[in-house]
């Protein structure tokens, strides 16, 4: 009697646990990134734990942006266009850019116009 009593226990458990990871996944269903319409999240580069580099790009206008747990913060603003961008680095082969050469083209324009 006691076996079933413990078994009863460990299914109850398990059937708890699944709920909770059930309703946890209906109700955060949202809150993960995702791109609209005006707004394209164009590449996104882990930095750290919990850090990451967004490349977006809101209504036609491309950004860096930081964000961490607790902050987030535009870096700069791009003069080039989300198409300016993939157009200028893209490889011969059509493959679409990664971030880091985005970046660093981007950062080479920058540091010219500078001058």
């Amino acid at each position: 009697m006691e076996y079933f009593k413990l078994i009863m226990a460990l299914i109850g458990v398990l059937a708890l646990v699944f709920v909770v990871f059930w309703l946890m996944k209906k109700l955060n269903s949202h809150v993960y990134m995702s791109s609209g319409r005006s707004l394209k999240i164009l590449e996104r580069v882990n930095i750290g734990q919990d850090k990451c580099l967004l490349l977006i790009s809101v209504c036609g206008k491309c950004m860096v942006v930081g964000v961490s747990p607790n902050h987030t913060e535009k870096l700069c603003d791009l003069e080039q266009t989300e198409e300016e961008i993939i157009g200028v680095i893209e490889n011969k082969n059509g493959e679409n850019p990664s971030f880091m050469d985005s970046m660093k083209t981007v950062m080479g324009n920058m540091f010219d116009k500078k001058k």
